[in-house]
C-alpha cells in the first residue's frame, strides 16, 4: 500500500533560556530534528519569526552532519510569523497555509501540526486551528526531570480530540434540534465517538421527533420509549419530554377517540407553528387549513354524523332543516354525501352548535383566510403567504380549538416540542 504523504507543520521557538543564544537555538533545533526524524514528512512548513529563523538553520547543519540535505523549496518552507503572541494573527496564518495545501495537493496527503515550540500563543493557536480544521495534532512528551525534555528520551503524543469533537458536535445537533432538523441532528450523531454522552437516546429521540414532525405517530412513539428521560444529556428537557410522551401514548393506545383526535388536533396546529419558524407560512398554513378543517370533523363525530359520508337520517334525528338537508342532496354523488369545510361549519350551525355560531359570526373573516389559501402556491393558485396571513388564520383555528375542548390549552401545551435553553452563544452557531 502506497505510504500518504506528509506535511509537517512546525512552530519554531527563539530558544532562549539558555545560557547563550546560541545553544538555545541548537538544543531546540536537535529536538525539532529529532521529532522530523520521527515523522519523515515529505515536506516541512515552518512557522518562524525572524529571529527563530536561525534554529532552522541549525536543523540544516544536522542534516549535513548526518550527510543529507535539507533543501529549502524542496523539502521545507518557512513562512514568517512575527506576531508571536498575537493569536489571530498566529491562527490566520496556520490557516492560510492549511487552505492552500488543501487546494494544492491531492487527497493522498496528511498534515501534521506540531506545537510543541513557539510561544504559548503560538502553540494554542496552532492547536485550535488544528482542531477546527480535522488535522492531526502532535507535542514531543518525554523525561521531563530537569524540567525541559531530555534529549533521547523524546516521544510523539499523537492529540486525540474525539471528546473535543463530540462536544461540538452536541452543540451543532441542540441547535439543529432546535430549528427542527432532525435528520442533521441524526447525520451529526452518527459520526459521535463517546456513547457515554448519551448517543443513542438522542438518536432515539430525534427518529421520534422526525417522525412526530411528519404525523406518524406510531413510530414517533415507538422511538419516543426508548429515551431513557433521565438520561444525564437530556436533564435540561426531561420534564417536557415527558409531556410528549403522554402526548403520543393517547395518540396511539387512548380508548376515547374524542380524547385522540384531540391530541392530533394540536399536534397538527403545532405543526404548523414549526413551519411558520421556518418561514414556510404556505405550507404552514396548509397545516392550519387541514386544522380547520379538523375541528368541525371532530365536532360533528360527536352527532354521528362522518362528513365523508353524510347520514340524512341521523340529521332528521337531529332538526336539521328540510331545506338544508334539500342542499345536501342535490351534491350527493355515488349514493354518498360528502361534505367539506364550510358546510361542516354550516352543519354543525344547523345543530346550533357553538361552532357553527362562531363560523356564521366570522364568516366574511374566515372567507377571505380560507381564500388566501386557496390562492397559495401550495392549494391551487400561485401566490405566496406572508407572516401576517399566517398569525390571522392562527388565531382563528386556535379559538375554534379551545372552543372545540375545554383542555385544548393542556393539549397544545403536551404537544409542544422539546427545546433547549441554548446559554452557550458558541450552541448558536
Amino acid at each position: 500500500m502506497r505510504r500518504r504523504k506528509i506535511i509537517l507543520f512546525m512552530t519554531v521557538g527563539t530558544g532562549i533560556n539558555f545560557d547563550s543564544d546560541e545553544a538555545g537555538f541548537n538544543s531546540l533545533a536537535e529536538k525539532l530534528y529529532s521529532t522530523i526524524h520521527k515523522i519523515h514528512p515529505n515536506f516541512i512548513v515552518f512557522f518562524a519569526s525572524n529571529k527563530s529563523k536561525y534554529t532552522i538553520d541549525c536543523i540544516g547543519d544536522l542534516f549535513k552532519r548526518d550527510n543529507d540535505e535539507f533543501i529549502p523549496d524542496e523539502d521545507y518552507q518557512i513562512v514568517p510569523l512575527e506576531a508571536i503572541d498575537d493569536f489571530n494573527t498566529c491562527f490566520e496564518t496556520f490557516e492560510t497555509e492549511i487552505v492552500n495545501f488543501d487546494f494544492v495537493y491531492d487527497d493522498d496527503f496528511s498534515i501534521i501540526m506540531d506545537y510543541t515550540s513557539g510561544t504559548k500563543t503560538m502553540s494554542a493557536a496552532m492547536a485550535c486551528c488544528g482542531m477546527f480544521y480535522n488535522k492531526d495534532l502532535i507535542c514531543v512528551g518525554g523525561d521531563r526531570t530537569t524540567g525541559e525534555v531530555f534529549p533521547g528520551t523524546e516521544i510523539i503524543n499523537y492529540q486525540n480530540l474525539y471528546k473535543i469533537y463530540d462536544r461540538f458536535a452536541f452543540m451543532r445537533i441542540r441547535s439543529n434540534f432546535n430549528a427542527n432538523r432532525f435528520m442533521q441532528c441524526i447525520d451529526i450523531l452518527k459520526h459521535v465517538v463517546d456513547f457515554s454522552v448519551g448517543k443513542e437516546h438522542y438518536l432515539s429521540l430525534c427518529r421520534a421527533y422526525y417522525y412526530w414532525d411528519n404525523m406518524d405517530f406510531e413510530n414517533a412513539y415507538k422511538y419516543f420509549l426508548k429515551v431513557d428521560m433521565n438520561s444525564l444529556a437530556l436533564f435540561d428537557i426531561k420534564d417536557k419530554l415527558k409531556q410528549n410522551l403522554r402526548a403520543l401514548g393517547n395518540i396511539v393506545n387512548s380508548r376515547s377517540q374524542n380524547l385522540k383526535n384531540c391530541y392530533i388536533l394540536a399536534s397538527l396546529i403545532n405543526n404548523s407553528k414549526r413551519r411558520a419558524e421556518e418561514y414556510k407560512y404556505d405550507d404552514a398554513i396548509a397545516r392550519l387549513y387541514r386544522s380547520f378543517e379538523l375541528i368541525a370533523q371532530v365536532r360533528l363525530g360527536k352527532y354521528d354524523i362522518d362528513s365523508s359520508d353524510v347520514d340524512v337520517g341521523i340529521l332528521k334525528k337531529n332538526n336539521v332543516s328540510d331545506e338544508f338537508i334539500e342542499t345536501l342532496e342535490k351534491i350527493r354523488e355515488d349514493g354518498k354525501i360528502r361534505i367539506g369545510l364550510s358546510r361542516d361549519f354550516l352543519l354543525l350551525n344547523e345543530l346550533d352548535d357553538d361552532l357553527g355560531k362562531y363560523y356564521i359570526e366570522n364568516e366574511k373573516r374566515i372567507k377571505s383566510l380560507t381564500l388566501k389559501r386557496n390562492n397559495s402556491i401550495l392549494a391551487h393558485g400561485l401566490d405566496s403567504s406572508s407572516s401576517n396571513d399566517f398569525d390571522e388564520f392562527l388565531e382563528v383555528v386556535v379559538s375554534l380549538a379551545l372552543k372545540l375542548d375545554k383542555d385544548m390549552n393542556k393539549f397544545l401545551r403536551e404537544t409542544e416540542f422539546a427545546k433547549y435553553d441554548l446559554k452557550l452563544e458558541l450552541n448558536r452557531a
